[in-house]
């Protein structure tokens, strides 16, 4: 059975960012590589926040959602199914630690999808039922908390996001 696990992110700032979600929605740090890769998890699932590095030799590296991890049974199955179907497809042996999979795939979009038969280092357990609305989700001002992470005494400049989001509507009961 093949079950999503892990999601990757590239960011600026991997510490701050983990510190947003451990704080946010209480998920927990699960490791950090020497390059300044950060490892979160809500126990059933992974987030790893990556450094844009020359070293990681992708084909894009613009900050955000960067690719998604499958834990398969067999990795050899899978990637035996997929050059049947993409004969032209690549696949990438990686390193099977914390932040990679064992191997890497790209889907016909050439987005990135990581194999790992050992759960990216999450129990082989079910996952948890996600929590419907996280506590920072029921704030009726969306842009509050990032004003908070300012420094004491100064007011946090616009979101870097804000232009793209009609906080009107994020309003939530």
């Amino acid at each position: 059975m093949s079950r999503i696990r892990y999601l990757a992110m590239l960011s600026g700032d991997p510490a701050a960012l983990a510190g947003f979600y451990g704080r946010h929605f209480g998920m927990d740090e699960l490791g950090r590589s020497a390059a300044g890769d950060v490892t979160m998890t809500d126990g059933g699932f992974n987030l790893t926040l990556l450094r844009p590095r020359p070293e990681l030799r992708e084909p894009h590296m613009a900050l955000g959602l960067h690719h998604l991890g499958i834990a398969v049974d067999d990795i050899d199955a899978v990637v035996a199914r997929y050059r049947a179907l993409q004969p032209r497809g690549t696949v990438v042996a990686e390193s099977g630690d914390l932040q990679h999979g064992e191997a890497r795939i790209y889907d016909p979009e050439c987005n990135p999808v990581t194999l790992s038969q050992r759960n990216f280092g999450l129990p082989a357990s079910e996952p948890r039922t996600p929590r419907s609305r996280p506590p920072a989700a029921r704030r009726r001002n969306p842009t509050a908390a990032f004003h908070r992470l300012a420094a004491p005494g100064q007011r946090a400049a616009h979101h870097p996001c804000h232009r793209l989001v009609d906080h009107r509507a994020l309003a939530l009961a």
